[in-house]
């Protein structure tokens, strides 16, 4: 995964563009990203900048779309400091809750599962604990055992998402897919689309993954750069 530090209000442009669905032009972009952060962030790979005709009007403005690095770099930093001073990030946050109410409604998540903390419970007996890891432990080792399998035991190779969940069907989708998130926020892994749709064939469909913003994963990275 790509590593760069960002100013606050670079990250905010980063989640602009995330709300938005991974893209918007670049006038319409706040807080306005001036050129030296934009070609700094295209340069680390977050982002990619082009000129496009105007559907709208006549000349070529400038296109911003959030590269697969762009979402993983935010996915890894969800902690980051962002700037108070921009009146964007009313804006922004409003896109965002709206974003979380409909993942949080299609998985059926209650509010207090994110917010609310865990509750205390008395520890298992040492003997238990040793011979019974959690489920969420058991489902990362197991991913992470069915990444290498199909990876030959290389990291950062490109898997398909169809590929693993066929080596962990008895796995509930909705399990699995919340452990695929929680891996990629730890940056233990990185979720990407299949940018040609021509790579795109019908078990892929069947197992893509669909980040909070609806956009679609079809391959994972684990262990390595990429991720």
């Amino acid at each position: 995964m790509t590593t760069i530090t960002l100013t606050p209000s670079e990250t905010l442009a980063l989640w602009r563009l995330a709300v938005d669905g991974g893209e918007a032009w670049s006038k319409d972009v706040r807080p306005e990203l001036k050129r030296d952060s934009r070609d700094r962030l295209a340069a680390a790979g977050l982002i990619e900048a082009s000129k496009r005709r105007n559907p709208e009007g006549r000349g070529a403005p400038i296109h911003l779309t959030l590269a697969d690095a762009g979402w993983a770099w935010i996915a890894a930093n969800l902690d980051a400091d962002l700037t108070s001073r921009s009146p964007a990030a009313a804006g922004i946050l409003a896109r965002l809750l709206r974003a979380l109410k409909r993942y949080m409604d299609r998985a059926d998540v209650p509010l207090a599962d994110l917010l609310a903390p865990a509750p205390r419970s008395a520890p298992a007996p040492a003997a238990a604990a040793d011979s019974a890891p959690s489920s969420d432990g058991d489902i990362a080792a197991r991913v992470a055992s069915a990444y290498f399998a199909i990876s030959g035991g290389q990291p950062n190779v490109r898997v398909r998402l169809a590929d693993l969940r066929r080596r962990l069907e008895d796995v509930p989708r909705e399990a699995l897919d919340r452990e695929l998130m929680d891996i990629q926020v730890r940056g233990e892994a990185a979720l990407y689309r299949l940018n040609d749709p021509r790579e795109i064939n019908d078990e892929d469909r069947e197992a893509v993954f669909r980040t909070p913003t609806g956009e679609e994963r079809y391959i994972i990275y684990m262990g390595g750069r990429g991720s």
